[in-house]
């Protein structure tokens, strides 16, 4: 019975990623998400537009969908290595294991950070799967160092380690070819430790 449920999943997967990708591809052609409609995303992927809203409730959690399977690749990683790692170094480790540079091509990844910078709609799905992340993540944070998910240590870690995460992306993306990603992410976090009162010198 196992082999069929995880065909099925696999089969869903798929759907939901040839969704996702048409969206992007569509958004893209047409300068932004809010010229895109669930009908025109259905088609292009070759589903029915029934299909689009059994997996996902709106145009931008498709389009931001890589989103959410990176939210729970990180999550994943982050539990497994708070077992055995202090809790900075498991964040940062887990931030560089996603491998983002080599998953997602540049060019694509400096569209999409385009096109959702120039959609308020899309800037405020994306804020709501970072709450998400935030709230899911806090937990594992506040477990690995003894305190409560509603404490201040454990959210202004993980705060943290999520900012230095998206500047990291963030500049990595502006500029591809100055140093690898991972590189930037391991600098950005050696910042946040050593201290935001002045610049870590070369």
């Amino acid at each position: 019975m196992a082999e069929p449920t995880g065909l099925r999943e696999r089969k869903k997967a798929a759907t939901k990623a040839a969704l996702s990708q048409a969206a992007f591809r569509l958004a893209m052609e047409k300068d932004g998400i809010e010229a895109v409609s669930p009908d025109e995303i259905a088609a292009a992927a070759g589903v029915s537009t029934r299909t689009f809203h059994n997996y996902f409730r709106g145009k931008e959690e498709a389009l931001l969908y890589d989103f959410s399977e990176m939210t729970r690749k990180l999550l994943d990683d982050l539990r497994e290595r708070s077992r055995h790692q202090p809790i900075w170094d498991a964040l940062r480790d887990a931030c560089i294991s996603l491998h983002l540079s080599d998953a997602y091509d540049v060019q694509l990844l400096q569209c999409r950070e385009a096109i959702v910078r120039n959609s308020p709609t899309l800037i405020t799905h994306q804020a709501g799967q970072f709450m998400e992340l935030f709230q899911d993540a806090v937990g594992i944070v506040a477990q690995a160092t003894g305190t409560e998910p509603t404490d201040l240590y454990p959210r202004l870690v993980l705060g943290s380690a999520l900012i230095s995460m998206k500047i990291a992306n963030e500049q990595w993306i502006a500029d591809p070819d100055a140093e690898p990603l991972e590189a930037v992410i391991a600098k950005s976090f050696a910042q946040f430790e050593a201290g935001i009162t002045r610049p870590i010198t070369e």
